[in-house]
């Protein structure tokens, strides 16, 4: 859903953007009344990541502003512009003199948000339970008016410490026997500043063997992207009393001042982390000291943000060992299917994937990233990024999208153009994400293409026309030839030779054509022609036609109800002027009725 025209809601989850836009020098127009002092307006505000560099993070903003005006603007002082996150200002930025012309424009502003900056707003995300808000206010101000549009807010929020809650009885073994029972873990932020975060982790354990167990040094490293935040030991030692319970607690700062460094490779890795804490104690045994890696305490999140995308944070965690018995996950099959709508037509395709990993594995649940496009000749009916989580067996993901008049009449002049001939694609893009690597699924591709010929009549047609009994002309060599179409109409180019059967001299007035599929009427209407053919000659004649492309989109439902079946009905005659006298003549030969018969969308 946009916030601001349709589109400001891109502006996501950690951005807030203010924007005003201010002009001068139109007085001129606005006293001799040819402008009407309405203000302009801000249709849409758009947002995509520039360069990226260790100081430095771009920020490309297309702001699409309408002046309602009947000329332009100009001399507008400039257009400024702030990026705040939780209230830190991150960046401020402002364009050069850019004017308005009338009707809609498209001004790029371009910014850098302090990478230095990116601790500050961290402490906030923390401390507001890994909450941002975003807060947006766009306003537009020219002499005489000005218009200003309601602050937008919206939350973006983290849960990068759920992996951590847990109460499985999971053991710790070394030396081919139990040391531990784990009871529950747990993970809290403390107050974070400019400068730290805390960080603490704790995991209940209890000793289930006869004598106590005796941790050394514990320690722990903190990395979110291979960015070490933080690293240190306890520096105590932790006895577990035979059948005893106890509390092991980790107490980790992040430093902060590392956080520009992550942040640089969150944004260059699609805005993707995955933040790792290593957990280890050295245990004294009969055997002698132990390093015993703590699984339980040891966790990797991957977490993803989608800040200029508007989409929703995710976070889930990733197995923390490399070893694994994962199996890739298949699609079984690609259902396609499309229904009518009062706004037109929507596509759909259901494409359904096997996951083959056991539930209780640790890769029950695969983390699915999948791109799907659909299109007919380079026109695009769905074009859908999904990503979904797979439990084990079957899974559904579905692809769809609204078709409007619009893209079914640009596919009718790609077939058109084309020479009546459209290719339908089926593309797509499928990763399983398995925590340690991104593993490619494999989707059958698709392509099928079907052919028309509404012109077919005229290939090498001749008709003999009669008046009043007599032979009057003859008609030979005729074709017909698509011209450039347009959003409106499509174009035929009709020309042949014509005898005159007579002595008289004959007029050719006009050619007369209906074009009809499904019953939908594409093209009823006349031609002038004006040729005029004196006794036993033969002159060429031509004209144009043209079918009503707005009509398309109406027999294209037709032909889909119908089940990709459209009847063809296309039926032509000439007006000629004879002795004074003027005649209708049905060109028979040239008429006829077929049908059109696809199967872009079955399977």
């Amino acid at each position: 859903m946009s916030i601001v025209g349709g589109t400001l809601g891109k502006v996501a989850a950690v951005l807030a953007a203010g924007l005003v836009v201010t002009a001068v020098g139109v007085g001129a127009a606005l006293t001799t009344g040819v402008v009407s002092p309405e203000a302009p307006t801000v249709e849409s505000i758009d947002n995509q990541w520039g360069e990226v560099t260790d100081e430095t993070t771009g920020v490309e903003t297309r702001v699409v502003v309408n002046n309602p005006n009947g000329v332009g603007i100009p001399g507008v002082a400039g257009v400024s512009y702030d990026v705040a996150m939780n209230d830190v200002t991150v960046a401020s930025g402002a364009s050069g003199a850019v004017s308005l012309s009338s009707g809609q424009n498209e001004l790029v502003l371009r910014t850098d948000i302090d990478n230095r900056k990116i601790p500050e707003w961290w402490a906030s995300h923390i401390n507001d339970g890994e909450q941002t808000t975003v807060s947006i206010r766009p306003s537009v101000n020219a002499p005489l008016f000005s218009t200003e549009l309601d602050a937008q807010e919206r939350t973006f929020s983290t849960d990068l410490l759920a992996a951590f809650d847990s109460d499985s009885a999971e053991s710790v073994e070394a030396g081919g026997r139990t040391l531990l029972t784990v009871e529950e873990t747990d993970a809290s932020w403390g107050t974070a500043t400019t400068d730290e975060t805390p960080l603490r982790f704790s995991g209940t354990v209890t000793n289930p063997n006869g004598e106590p167990i005796e941790f050394g040094t514990i320690g722990y490293t903190v990395s979110m992207n291979d960015v070490t935040v933080a690293e240190g030991t306890t520096g105590e030692r932790v006895e577990i009393g035979a059948n005893e319970t106890e509390t092991i607690r980790i107490q980790s700062v992040l430093d902060n001042r590392k956080l520009d460094e992550w942040w640089v490779s969150h944004v260059r890795n699609d805005e993707q982390t995955t933040l790792a804490v290593e957990a280890f104690a050295e245990v004294e045994t009969d055997d002698g000291t132990e390093r015993i890696p703590l699984s339980f305490m040891s966790k990797r999140v991957a977490f993803e943000t989608d800040i200029l995308g508007g989409g929703e944070a995710t976070a889930r965690e990733l197995d923390a060992g490399a070893d694994t018995d994962f199996a890739a996950p298949t699609v079984e099959s690609v259902e396609r299917g499309w229904t009518n709508t009062e706004a037109g037509t929507r596509f759909g395709t259901t494409v359904v994937v096997d996951n083959p990993n056991g539930a209780n594995g640790t890769l029950g649940e695969v983390a699915l990233d999948a791109n799907y496009r659909v299109s007919l000749n380079d026109v695009a009916l769905i074009e859908d990024r999904k990503r979904a989580t797979l439990t084990e067996g079957r899974n559904e993901i579905s692809f769809e999208s609204a078709v409007g008049d619009d893209t079914v009449k640009r596919w009718w002049l790609s077939h058109v153009t084309r020479g009546e001939r459209t290719e339908l694609t089926t593309a797509a893009d499928v990763t399983a994400d398995v925590g340690f690597a991104a593993v490619p699924v494999d989707v059958p591709e698709r392509s099928t293409a079907f052919e028309t010929d509404l012109l077919g009549g005229f290939d090498g047609s001749e008709e003999r026309v009669e008046i009043r009994g007599q032979h009057a002309a003859t008609l030979e060599n005729m074709d017909a030839q698509w011209g450039e179409p347009t959003m409106n109409a499509t174009p035929m180019a009709i020309a042949g030779d014509v005898t005159n059967e007579r002595t008289g001299p004959m007029t050719v007035e006009t050619f007369g054509y209906e074009i009809r599929m499904n019953d939908v009427v594409l093209a009823d209407n006349e031609s002038d022609v004006g040729t005029t053919i004196p006794g036993g000659t033969t002159r060429e004649v031509s004209t144009t036609g043209y079918l009503d492309t707005d009509q398309i989109p109406e027999w294209w439902v037709s032909h889909l109800e119908n089940g990709e079946r459209s009847a063809l009905s296309v039926s032509y005659y000439v007006v000629v002027e004879y002795a004074g006298q003027t005649f209708t003549v049905e060109l028979d030969s040239m008429s006829y009725e077929d049908t059109v018969e696809t199967n872009a969308f079955g399977e």
